[in-house]
């Protein structure tokens, strides 16, 4: 029994895992290192905007100093001018409550504050006193020509927008990337069976050859013609074991699969009846993209940058005005009875250069050259997003020709093989033809599959810059788990 469940063990150890591209790609968006940064990319930008948002709601804050000891000589000014140095020793608390609330619409902010105070003096005299503002309002404008909350509400909901159609369009990027892979290693594969079917068929066919040799049918330079093939079959067959170890083992690390797990990669030759007008893709490509946002965001940055540069030229007003009640007294009961005293507070800040030299008005100059160069830079990165999306529905669409010529041509290949191998077994061609036979076999398979991989690439490149399923005829769409 033990024997048998220890053989069971090493037999599920190596037992090969069967994988499609479909299943590759889904395992790859689930657990890749791409799939880590993008899902922590995606989840900052998220934490981002939920920081954006928290900053327009109501804040409530609890200060206080708990306590502030004091103890020192200080000299007093006496009725006569001189200084008298006497002890201090003094005990101070406070608290502070304050609702704040920034207003969006002119970039100040507006306070609710409630407040006590306690002081208490040991030396020279023993003494404790109470200050209390059952309530105060308080509201603070920094300036009047450049509002950074208006400007935030504009571009933050956009870059988090931006953010999402980007977390979609990473998840598409995986999907091509885990094709790459799985392509490179499903032709590696292939290739190892053909060099050891290639070893095969030399070995056999050098054996024959030998032996007609022998009996005077075919020259020694056709013998030795055929030996070197065998040779250069096994040279090829060592060659592509170590290019079938290094494919497989970077696509098993890319989708997190154990190193030592063998592979069993199936040929994606369903392929998909689909055809895509560039007028349809630019379409879906507006609609859904993270660039048309970004063109967008990059355009209300640059007329961000030009008003900041106007509202930091030193010419400023700050607003500043304060109105409460507040009482103090001996009794910490008294100093919330009434009556209360009103104190009002009114601040209004203002700075105007009057030489600069020059400063204010470079600095504005500058931030308009900025912009200008900004736009053209936008314009042009336009004109490259459409053409993008231009040449890959073109190449896609004529990868369906492709496709089937490079399937037509390995049938045609792998049969003429077959009977060049009768026609020379049986000494109706010569080497040079059987050769020539093997390796046009060779090569139309492996033709085939880089048309397929070509294929693949473009059909999830076309998905990843349109974000849409022509297939399912629907926007893709990829939930974060973290969001909330």
């Amino acid at each position: 029994m033990f024997l048998a469940l220890f053989s069971a063990g090493l037999w599920s150890q190596h037992e090969p895992q069967a994988l499609s591209l479909a299943q590759a790609i889904n395992q790859a968006q689930e657990q890749s290192p791409s799939y880590s940064r993008a899902i922590n990319r995606a989840e900052n930008r998220y934490w981002n905007y939920r920081q954006f948002r928290a900053s327009f709601l109501p804040q409530l804050n609890l200060a206080g100093t708990f306590p502030n000891y004091a103890s020192a000589i200080e000299g007093i000014l006496q009725d006569d001018g001189t200084l008298d140095f006497r002890e201090r020793e003094q005990t101070f608390i406070s608290s502070q409550l304050s609702l704040d609330q920034n207003i969006g619409f002119t970039g100040g902010r507006l306070s609710l504050v409630s407040g006590l105070q306690r002081t208490q003096v040991v030396r020279p005299t023993k003494r404790t006193s109470y200050f209390s503002t059952p309530i105060s309002v308080s509201y603070f404008q920094p300036m009047l020509l450049y509002n950074a909350f208006k400007w935030d509400q504009k571009i933050e909901p956009l870059v988090y927008q931006e953010s999402r159609r980007q977390y979609q369009e990473d998840l598409e990027q995986i999907a091509t990337e885990t094709t790459n892979l799985y392509f490179e290693a499903l032709i590696a594969s292939i290739s190892q069976k053909i060099a050891a079917a290639n070893v095969d068929n030399n070995d056999t066919i050098y054996k024959i050859s030998k032996g007609r040799y022998n009996l005077g049918k075919i020259a020694e330079n056709d013998l030795l013609q055929i030996e070197l093939n065998l040779l250069n079959a096994e040279n090829a067959f060592t060659q592509a074991n170590l290019q079938y170890e290094v494919a497989t083992q970077n696509l098993k690390r890319y989708l997190g699969i154990n190193t030592a797990t063998p592979l069993e990669l199936k040929v994606p030759s369903l392929i998909p009846e689909v055809s895509i007008t560039l007028a349809d893709a630019l379409e879906k490509a507006r609609k859904n993209r993270a660039a048309v946002l970004e063109f967008r965001r990059r355009r209300l940055e640059a007329d961000e940058a030009v008003a900041r540069a106007r509202g930091n030229t030193n010419y400023n007003v700050n607003i500043q005005a304060n109105f409460g009640l507040s009482r103090q007294g001996d009794d910490l009961a008294n100093v919330y009875q009434p009556p209360l005293s009103n104190q009002q507070n009114i601040v209004v800040g203002v700075n105007i250069p009057i030489v600069d030299w020059g400063q204010a008005k470079s600095q504005i100059r500058k931030a308009q050259a900025n912009r200008k160069l900004e736009l053209v830079n936008i314009e042009q990165d336009e004109i490259n997003f459409e053409q993008e999306i231009f040449l890959q529905v073109m190449q896609f669409n004529a990868q369906y020709q492709q496709l089937k010529i490079a399937a037509k041509a390995d049938t045609v290949a792998q049969k003429r093989y077959l009977v060049a191998k009768q026609r020379y077994l049986t000494g109706k061609i010569d080497i040079t033809n059987f050769n020539i036979a093997q390796a046009e076999k060779d090569q139309a398979k492996r033709g085939y599959l880089n048309a397929l991989r070509v294929f693949w690439n473009n059909y999830y490149t076309v998905r990843r810059l349109t974000l849409y399923d022509f297939v399912a005829q629907r926007p893709i769409g990829y939930e974060a788990d973290f969001e909330m």
